[in-house]
């Protein structure tokens, strides 16, 4: 099964229908291509908001439009997908976002489609399970391969994903990058037990679990002996 940016067909400046868009799928695809400034910003800066790995929306951005590249005038695809992120209009109805304050939610406009791809994918399981988030955004397992492989790509190019894409497990030992907030439960309104600093070392015993559009790991900070719960875009592998 195709995705659906494979179908998306790009309208030249004459007005003619240009060859259609190759996806990644296939042992030959590149790799994929840089990423424009302001689709990356905006990218990390919608990871960090909803606790996830930025990465995966670039995967899903490269995949479905190349960041926007195909997505000139608000092209349509085959199905009826529209937009850098290629929402379905149903769905971006559930789903779309005002990521910019205007007012509107914009399917046309990256700074709105961007946050509601995070919207949907943490509604659909990630980033505790980024393969069925990602199915539900497109029902094909090569879809899902080809964002992954993209967000891989990103992540050695771009020098990490944060929000998520540390790969932490119980047992890790880490530090803060921050001086940061340990809570009694996940959650930003949740009571702060400490506030730990870089160079101090905890202990991951739970999680991880979304709440607030962050992701939260149980911690035990080991030189204090406190138990709590902390943000993971602001902990690092000590």
């Amino acid at each position: 099964m195709h995705s659906r940016r494979d179908m998306l067909k790009r309208i030249g400046a004459t007005g003619t229908a240009a060859v259609a868009v190759t996806g990644l799928s296939g042992s030959a695809a590149a790799a994929p291509g840089s990423i424009p400034s302001n689709y990356l910003s905006e990218y990390r800066a919608t990871g960090d908001a909803y606790g996830i790995d930025w990465t995966y929306l670039a995967g899903v951005g490269w995949i479905e439009t190349q960041h926007g590249t195909y997505e000139s005038g608000c092209a349509e695809s085959y199905a009826g997908a529209r937009g850098p992120m290629q929402f379905m209009p149903a769905t971006w109805d559930a789903y779309g976002v005002d990521g910019d304050g205007d007012g509107y939610a914009d399917i046309c406009n990256y700074k709105d489609a961007i946050p509601a791809a995070a919207n949907y994918l943490t509604a659909s399981g990630a980033p505790e399970n980024w393969d069925d988030a990602l199915y539900a955004y497109n029902h094909s397992w090569s879809y899902v391969n080809d964002v992954k492989d993209a967000a891989a790509y990103y992540r050695d190019a771009y020098g990490g994903g944060g929000g998520g894409g540390t790969g932490f497990s119980e047992g890790d030992q880490v530090t803060p990058t921050v001086d940061l907030n340990t809570r009694k439960q996940p959650g930003t309104d949740s009571t702060v037990v400490a506030t730990v600093s870089p160079g101090e070392v905890g202990e991951i015993v739970n999680g991880p679990t979304a709440k607030d559009g962050y992701t939260w790991w149980g911690m035990h900070w080991l030189d204090r002996d406190v138990w709590g719960w902390s943000v993971e875009q602001y902990l690092d592998l000590a």
